[in-house]
């Protein structure tokens, strides 16, 4: 079985690099056990259960790598690549929310990767898009979770993978206009907020460029968060 999670591990992470992230407006359900989760149709029959079995699967194959706390955000990480909002959402609920809830159950309140779930919100709900959720559209509560997730400095948001995903999101403008001006409005440091706009405006327009853009950088953002919390979750333990 453990050999079957870590295979699990693998095989989400290659799939989300070969076939990208793409900017979502998806509809979330807020059960513990989803019915309609993209996880079912992901094209990892191990995963095809979705729901509570999913997630445990991604969670075992972490979990001797990393402390429990770690290998249930990073297993989060994995079901964003995958399209499981619910099921990312389920996981990082109980690191980052204080009270209980029907779906993420109780909170654990001394949770060491609680600003990486919490940067997950961020993410969760920026895929959730124009979609009505617990607290308006998604966008706003992405926007909610952006001043709960990130360090300010000077009005700008700071993370450890962010000047990382500021160089590499260079080589992904291309002919775009809107992701060019984008970075020219951001300078040189990643200003999460400003991405989320853009999001938004690449669904209203359905411009292709900036809809390839806007699914190579999330892509690329899931890859770095991951291994940063993987590196994170390794030292705890040593």
């Amino acid at each position: 079985q453990v050999k079957v999670a870590l295979e699990v591990v693998e095989a989400a992470l290659s799939q989300a690099l070969s076939n990208g992230v793409p900017v979502r407006n998806q509809v979330m359900e807020y059960k513990a056990d989803p019915m309609r989760s993209p996880l079912a149709n992901c094209g990892i029959p191990a995963l095809a259960p979705a729901g509570k079995k999913a997630t445990e699967l991604l969670i075992q194959g972490l979990v001797g790598k990393v402390d429990q706390d770690s290998a249930e955000v990073a297993a989060a990480v994995l079901c964003l690549m995958l399209g499981g909002l619910d099921e990312a959402h389920n996981l990082i609920t109980p690191h980052s929310w204080s009270a209980p809830t029907t779906f993420g159950g109780l909170p654990k309140l001394r949770s060491t990767a609680s600003r990486e779930a919490k940067y997950c919100h961020v993410i969760v709900h920026r895929m959730e898009g124009e979609n009505l959720g617990e607290f308006g559209s998604g966008f706003n509560n992405s926007n909610y979770w952006l001043g709960q997730a990130f360090y300010h400095s000077g009005g700008m948001s700071e993370h450890p993978i962010f000047p990382h995903l500021r160089r590499d999101v260079e080589d992904f403008v291309g002919d775009c206009h809107d992701a060019r001006c984008l970075l020219r409005t951001m300078g040189p440091k990643w200003e999460p907020k400003l991405f989320n706009n853009l999001c938004e405006d690449a669904l209203l327009t359905e411009d292709p460029e900036l809809l390839e853009f806007c699914k190579k950088v999330p892509t690329r953002e899931l890859q770095l968060l991951f291994e940063h919390i993987m590196t994170a979750g390794e030292e705890s333990q040593t």
